[in-house]
């Protein structure tokens, strides 16, 4: 249990040989014999001969032989039993976040889903109940059902990513920022132009580590988000600095009223929404973005003032 031999042991006092407990829980231990006469199931921190520090259960009583007072002192070493117990009660925790997260997963996820789906069902029955409308109008709400369609079709995609996000382990490699940054705009080209957004962005740009398909999903969120958020038109720039930590911080600016305070600290907490005031969403964007920054082994961040938003994130430079 201790490293040592039975003959480094015999001979010497637990005091001289340093070795079962330190100075301070000896003191205790001590005390506690003195007072009680026995000490039973107690948790001490012991150093074996490597050096290494263990947690031993100890159990100590006092007897007498032939008149003499005598101690007798049992010691179980539990390190790896409180190892066990510590994992164990860790995952707990983790589950019970991860219940929680869930619980709330379900609730956000309906809420969001009906909203869309109510207006789909609305309008049909509108059109159904109206076969004389003019063509002009019934175009129109045609266009308001694929709209709200595909609002349900991001919300489920942006679902299966989160869920692939929380279970994949993926190799990250430099990657091809103005490759990824176009593809990005490509995605969202309808909206950029709907929107009359005007977006800048780098010539050049640092080559960071992380996983092509997950910074794309990066810069598509923040990047509707400015253009949802943003001015009108939105004006957007994109940009990157080098960090001392080698780090690159990437990030995407607007030309929006800003964030309130009290929303900031629950920009990327799971399933936050945003105000609707001006523009609906899900509320599931920035929690997946955290999540995938994070496995990317970067972090994110927000400010925000009067004069519009930053969001970035970070990655590791490629050395």
């Amino acid at each position: 249990m201790t490293g040592y031999t039975r003959e480094e042991m015999i001979g010497y006092t637990p005091a001289e040989h340093n070795i079962w407990i330190g100075p301070a829980d000896r003191a205790k231990l001590l005390d506690r014999l003195r007072t009680h006469g026995a000490v039973h199931q107690q948790e001490l921190d012991f150093r074996k001969k490597s050096g290494e520090v263990g947690i031993g259960l100890v159990s100590a009583d006092v007897f007498d032989i032939a008149g003499e007072p005598c101690l007798i002192v049992i010691g179980e070493d539990i390190t790896e039993r409180k190892r066990v117990e510590e994992a164990l009660r860790q995952h707990a925790a983790d589950l019970q976040i991860r219940n929680e997260e869930l619980d709330t997963f379900a609730h956000t996820v309906a809420h969001d889903l009906k909203s869309p789906l109510g207006n789909i069902i609305g309008f049909i029955e509108w059109l159904q109940a109206r076969p004389d409308m003019p063509t002009e109008d019934r175009q129109d709400y045609i266009n308001i059902i694929a709209r709200n369609a595909l609002k349900m079709n991001n919300i489920i995609d942006e679902l299966l990513l989160l869920a692939k996000v929380r279970k994949a382990d993926v190799e990250c490699m430099p990657v091809d920022m103005e490759r990824i940054v176009g593809e990005a705009m490509h995605r969202l080209t309808f909206v950029i132009a709907e929107s009359h957004a005007m977006i800048t962005a780098p010539k050049i740009w640092p080559v960071a580590i992380g996983y092509s398909p997950w910074v794309e999903e990066v810069w598509v969120n923040y990047l509707s988000n400015a253009i949802k958020y943003g001015g009108h038109p939105p004006q957007i720039e994109l940009g990157c600095d080098l960090m001392p930590d080698d780090m690159i911080r990437f990030w995407v600016h607007d030309n929006g009223s800003g964030i309130a305070p009290e929303a900031r600290d629950n920009l990327f907490t799971a399933f936050i929404q945003l105000s609707k005031v001006r523009a609906t969403g899900h509320g599931l964007g920035l929690s997946i973005v955290k999540h995938i920054v994070e496995k990317m082994g970067g972090q994110v961040a927000a400010q925000s003032e009067a004069s519009g938003s930053t969001f970035s994130f970070t990655l590791p430079v490629a050395l």
